[in-house]
Order: structure tokens, then sequence, then C-alpha cells
């Protein structure tokens, strides 16, 4: 059973997630918004949408994606968002090929599906970036969601 979980969430991986969990703000170079997260619980996977609201610039594209990790962990993400990058961290994160780059009409969207996951409480953070803006990516709120257990598909966060 699916149950709604969040919504309103080609660089290399490791530069899109070093700023993943910083606070949104304006950038000097391309204005870049943060992606729409929606992230459903499926029995132990997450199904994790990603919409991108920006319109494709030819010469600083912009691509968003997400990253999935412990949410016993967010203080760590929210103090060095560079930790998510350390082997085993996250969950999850957006593989890098399949990043959601920006479209004409400004509505690009994927699903992704992690892998199975075990029981437990995890965060969801989206985030978006261009070329110009990698030191800076505009982030989403971070969701909480459960996996698994008596507490399977109960969400918080936007």
């Amino acid at each position: 059973m699916k149950r709604l979980a969040g919504g309103a969430a080609c660089a290399a991986a490791a530069a899109a997630a070093v700023s993943m969990a910083m606070p949104a703000t304006a950038s000097a170079a391309t204005e870049v918004a943060p992606p729409t997260v929606v992230t459903e619980v499926d029995g132990n996977t997450l199904d994790i949408t990603v919409t991108n609201p920006n319109v494709f610039e030819l010469t600083d594209p912009q691509s968003c994606g997400a990253v999935a990790f412990d949410a016993t962990r967010l203080p760590e993400v929210l103090s060095n968002p560079a930790v998510v990058l350390q082997p085993g961290f996250a969950a999850w994160m957006t593989p890098l090929p399949e990043r959601v780059v920006a479209n004409a009409t400004g509505d690009a969207v994927k699903t992704f599906t992690t892998s199975e996951l075990a029981d437990g409480a995890y965060a969801v953070i989206g985030e978006c970036l261009s070329l110009s803006t990698v030191a800076n990516p505009q982030t989403t709120l971070p969701q909480i969601v459960f996996v698994g257990g008596p507490l399977d598909g109960i969400q918080f966060g936007s």
C-alpha cells in the first residue's frame, strides 16, 4: 500500500550533494529554484518523484535530484552537508546520469524507486543546481518518512 509521504522535496554527484542541506538562497548567477519532491512509502522502498521547475538555459543548464538518509543523522547534514558524500552515509541518492534536467516548459519530472531500506526513519531532501551554482544548490526542507514497523508511511515535513 502506498501512502503519500510528502511534497513541496549535469554536475558531478559530489558537487551536487556537497551543500544539499543548506537553505535556499538567491544565486548571483542563474536563478535556480528548488524542486518539488513527493515521497511515497511502498513497503520498504521509497518512490521519490522530483519535479524540476526551472526552464532550461543552454549556457547554464539546471538539474535536480534528491537524497535519502537515516533521519537520526539530519543534524550532521545540517552542520556539514558534505557528510552525505561519505561512503555509506546516504541510503539512496539520485544517480548522476538520471538527474532531472530542466526542460523548455519548467516541468521536467522523474520518479525514482530506492532499493529495499531497513525499517526506520529517513530524511529526504531535494536539490536543484546549475553549472554556475554547484556550490550553492537550492534545497527543499527535509521530509521525514517512516519505513516498516508500526509507523510505516507516517510522514513529517513539507
